[in-house]
């Protein structure tokens, strides 16, 4: 479902480190950047089960997050690109607040009925 905001945010995402990845030419054959964007953009299609798409979301966090600090350690003079990790890992923790928010707005549904 496109029209949800962290759809949008996941996919901003996605985008950001698709970016990084091709501007990163020291860290090209390594291509996690491109493995996390491709998760990140399939995770948007995981709406039908919000449990799961939180977990992957969380997931492409901790490993945006370690692969900030390992292009941090090798590269001491990093580009502007170097900041789209961090940005990535950002949208994402938008993206997984809303998740969460969504399943406690349908769990608490549930209980009503």
């Amino acid at each position: 479902m496109i029209q949800r905001l962290q759809s949008v945010y996941m996919l901003l995402a996605a985008i950001a480190l698709a970016v990084c990845f091709v501007f990163d030419e020291d860290m090209r054959p390594s291509g996690l950047t491109l493995c996390l964007a491709v998760i990140s953009f399939f995770n948007i299609f995981l709406y039908k089960n919000r449990v799961r798409q939180a977990r992957v979301c969380l997931g492409v966090m901790l490993a945006g997050i370690v692969y900030y600090i390992f292009l941090a350690i090798r590269q001491p003079q990093l580009g502007w690109y170097s900041a789209l990790p961090m940005v990535a890992v950002l949208l994402l923790f938008m993206a997984r607040k809303r998740i969460v928010k969504d399943e406690k707005l349908v769990r608490s549904l549930d209980r009503i009925r």
